[in-house]
């Protein structure tokens, strides 16, 4: 009986399909179930695209601290050397890079001092538009601002 019970096992698993054996997943992916599971950085049905992708290049928007008036700034952003992290270049005209780490569709700035300026802030990304909330504390006299970043990718036509 023991043996027929193996058999039957054996016989059936044989027939199960690995849903992973066409599937190749691409920049240390992982596949499980058919579908590929990314490493950190990485998205995309092959884990093929760096999540920084979407959002490197020049942005076009406006910036307002505590209900002052909007400024006019192109911001860069440029690509770091890990998949999730990028440079945010000249948001306060302070002309030195704001670091941060993407999650798909959301940028976290991790608290950093520029100049005697702390900024730290986050936001999120929906395809062209860019909206960024940020703090940003004058260390020499207290004065903190509450902004916030919107903006639209440049597009050349």
């Amino acid at each position: 009986m023991a043996f027929l019970m193996l058999a039957i096992g054996i016989v059936f698993n044989a027939c199960t399909k690995d849903p992973c054996k066409d599937l190749i997943c691409k920049n240390n992916g992982i596949c499980r179930d058919g579908r590929c599971r990314c490493a950190l950085g990485y998205e995309g049905p092959y884990c093929e695209t760096k999540m920084y992708e979407k959002y490197i290049g020049a942005w076009d928007g406006t910036y307002r601290c505590d209900g002052l008036l909007p400024e006019a700034t192109t911001v860069i952003i440029a690509p770091e050397a890990q998949a999730n992290r990028i440079s945010i270049y000249n948001i306060f005209a302070q002309n030195k890079a704001l670091l941060a780490t993407v999650d798909v569709d959301k940028v976290e700035i991790e608290s950093q001092t520029i100049d005697n300026i702390t900024y730290r802030g986050h936001g999120y990304i929906d395809n062209k538009y860019l909206t960024i909330y940020i703090e940003e504390k004058d260390n020499s006299n207290g004065n903190l601002f509450a902004c916030v970043y919107n903006a639209t990718k440049f597009i050349n036509p």
